[in-house]
């Protein structure tokens, strides 16, 4: 009788054990696109998008780990809203920087750590590029606008930086983490999109096609 009833038990302990070793469900994030947003067109024949950021993979840079990468998220920028609507000149997006890093912070001892949830990490994001724009005439090639040349507008820049930063509660999970660290860069990204429209504007006005 012992025995028929351990050969029964045995396949509910396999199905608790497999269980107990499935990895959690995988989830999938919508890349963030700006192309619902105007368009910045700029009176240059190309756009080049040149990366000077380099992640050093290790902490406390925790970018890689990121569902939504900063870096990406910048190049997608200058994909979906620049524009290249000139016959001569150039425009270079540089990414200065596209980083976040993580710190532990304290936590409290004693019988008030146990009745106490605490932030567990801070998180930094940066996020920091540069429009560079160079008309022919900069360039050392005939044919640009007479007006840019005249005014000795060969060349032009505009920067942008956001950054944003949080905290991370003890004991949260993997996917609820993930989420939070997806929105602090969108969040970042997006406060990046204001910034830099407005210096565009504001430092590129030359090289911007008028409406």
């Amino acid at each position: 009788m012992k025995i028929r009833r351990l050969l029964f038990a045995l396949p509910a302990l396999c199905l608790l054990l497999a269980a107990c070793e499935s990895p959690l469900p995988e989830v999938s994030y919508p890349v963030l696109r700006f192309n619902h947003l105007p368009l910045i067109e700029l009176n240059v024949a190309r756009i080049d998008i040149v990366e000077k950021y380099h992640s050093p993979l290790q902490r406390p840079h925790v970018e890689h780990e990121i569902p939504l990468a900063p870096a990406k998220a910048m190049r997608n920028w200058a994909n979906d809203r620049l524009r290249a609507v000139g016959s001569s000149g150039r425009a270079t997006f540089i990414i200065v920087e596209a980083s976040v890093k993580a710190a532990p912070l304290a936590k409290k001892k004693g019988l008030k750590a146990a009745f106490t949830l605490d932030q567990a990490a801070r998180y930094d994001a940066r996020l920091e590029a540069r429009l560079e724009g160079e008309t022919a005439a900069g360039l050392g090639v005939a044919g640009i606008a007479r007006d840019l040349a005249a005014a000795g507008l060969g060349k032009g820049f505009a920067t942008a930086t956001a950054a944003r930063h949080r905290t991370m509660p003890e004991a949260v999970s993997i996917n609820a983490r993930d989420d939070a660290l997806y929105n602090f860069v969108e969040g970042a990204a997006m406060d990046f999109n204001r910034v830099m429209t407005t210096n565009i504007d504001r430092h590129l006005t030359p090289f911007i096609r008028p409406k």
